[in-house]
């Protein structure tokens, strides 16, 4: 296997079963912490990032967890796209909190990937219009 070749599927079929069995079955052990559901969000958050490594790894043909501006095709349409979908996901987890019966912690975690969203694309607009070199 050569330095740029990647391997994507074994993190999304990982990221997939382990997100199967918090969200269907919702099995944990109680874990050094004696807190069955701590553990749950422990399986939830490894879930989430063994997906994101899939999707990072299929997206962008590279190891590697960070998105370089240099690997973006669109950097103003892409960074329009992520500030968009970072506001929709905050108030998403904003009207699903009063109606939905999620824990506080999940709210927190979606709000700081949707911070996370704004931060990037904000950076990706800047590059490309206020920032850019000549």
């Amino acid at each position: 296997m050569s330095r740029r070749e990647s391997t994507w599927w074994p993190f999304l079929g990982i990221g997939i079963i382990i997100l199967i069995e918090v969200l269907f079955v919702g099995w944990a052990p109680s874990g050094p912490w004696e807190d069955e559901s701590f553990t749950l969000g422990v399986f939830g958050l490894i879930g989430l990032f063994s997906l994101y490594v899939g999707w990072f790894r299929w997206k962008f043909k590279t190891n590697g967890l960070i998105p370089w501006l240099s690997l973006w095709n669109d950097v103003a349409r892409s960074g329009k796209l992520l500030v968009t979908l970072g506001v929709v996901m905050i108030f998403s987890t904003w009207f699903a909190g009063s109606w939905l019966s999620i824990p506080p912690a999940g709210g927190l975690i979606l709000n700081l990937i949707a911070s996370l969203l704004i931060l990037q694309g904000t950076y990706a607009i800047l590059t490309t219009g206020l920032l850019n070199e000549p």
